[in-house]
């Protein structure tokens, strides 16, 4: 079975500086249930002699542990894993929420380097724009399990976030694994990134930059979000971007570029073109996005806050 630790040249970064590798996975078998294309290459996944042989063909398949995340490229060799794997692992780290049948882990990437590895590993095959692979030590990660049943839990996506960040960004990197995508899970991962953010007693935003699916992600968790909260805060049908910030956990410029996305921040001058110029927000652009979208407002949020456990 491999493991990150056994690629010795892959690099590590955190932003998309790094070269994207070109395509060389085809297919990633996903434990035994599900099998799916790789939408990126990750070259850090071979060896040098198997680099240059996969620089010019696809690899057919490349078998992931659905529980640990190690990986070989022989499918007997992942059929022995997973028979002890599935019976004898428990994911790592701090159970930290509970509701109903989903869980999420807080796992330390110093404490539990290996798994964190493997799982950012993975992450890259699908997300072109991050990519932490080893240098996994100054990050937290924080990892939505679905229990199939009382005997049987599956990790459906996850969220890292550093320990120490300059920016107090609240996510570094965010992905829900394919199989599991389009049931509004990474919006399920997003608030909780917030509401870590809140109970921290500050204003969150995710690392810089976001891909193109991130970002629409993003927008439809701080539109709806605005859109929930402009009824309780606004005062005189007046409210402020640092009020909506504050009430909501989201950084003033995201509120900001949310609010610009749908057309409904309105700038204006003052009389005589004096004094600095005002802005609005246009309540009917933001009801009409509501209508296009179809977002009910009323419906409770995907975080039930009673049910995160504060260590």
């Amino acid at each position: 079975m491999g493991d990150s630790e056994s690629s010795k040249n892959g690099s590590s970064s955190k932003n998309a500086s790094v070269t994207t590798d070109p395509r060389n996975i085809k297919t990633v078998v996903f434990g035994e249930d599900f099998e799916f294309e790789a939408w990126y290459g990750c070259s850090s996944y071979f060896s040098d002699k198997e680099r240059k042989q996969y620089a010019k063909s696809l690899l057919e398949r490349l078998y992931v542990c659905n529980r640990c995340f190690k990986y070989t490229t022989k499918a007997p060799e992942m059929g022995q894993h997973l028979t002890t794997c599935s019976s004898s692992f428990v994911t790592p780290g701090r159970l930290i929420y509970q509701c109903n049948q989903f869980s999420i882990r807080e796992v330390d990437g110093e404490k539990d380097k290996l798994y964190c590895q493997c799982l950012s590993l993975f992450a890259k095959l699908f997300v072109d724009t991050k990519s932490v692979y080893f240098a996994v030590d100054r990050f937290k990660f924080y990892v939505l399990i679905l229990h199939v049943s009382a005997k049987k839990e599956q990790p459906v996506g996850f969220f890292s976030k550093e320990k120490l960040s300059w920016d107090e960004n609240n996510v570094a990197c965010i992905l829900v694994f394919p199989p599991f995508q389009g049931q509004g899970l990474g919006q399920l991962l997003i608030e909780f990134s917030y509401q870590l953010s809140i109970l921290e007693g500050k204003l969150g935003s995710p690392e810089k930059p976001l891909s193109e699916h991130g970002r629409k992600s993003y927008l439809l968790y701080w539109c709806t979000v605005i859109a929930k909260t402009l009824p309780h805060i606004e005062h005189d049908s007046r409210v402020s971007i640092n009020e909506i910030a504050h009430a909501t956990g989201i950084r003033q410029e995201d509120i900001i570029e949310a609010l610009q996305s749908v057309n409904a921040l309105q700038t204006w001058k003052t009389t005589g073109g004096e004094g600095k110029p005002g802005m609005t927000i246009s309540r009917e652009r933001i009801a009409a996005w509501v209508a296009k979208r179809n977002i009910n407002l009323q419906a409770p949020p995907l975080i039930d806050i009673n049910c995160i456990i504060v260590p």
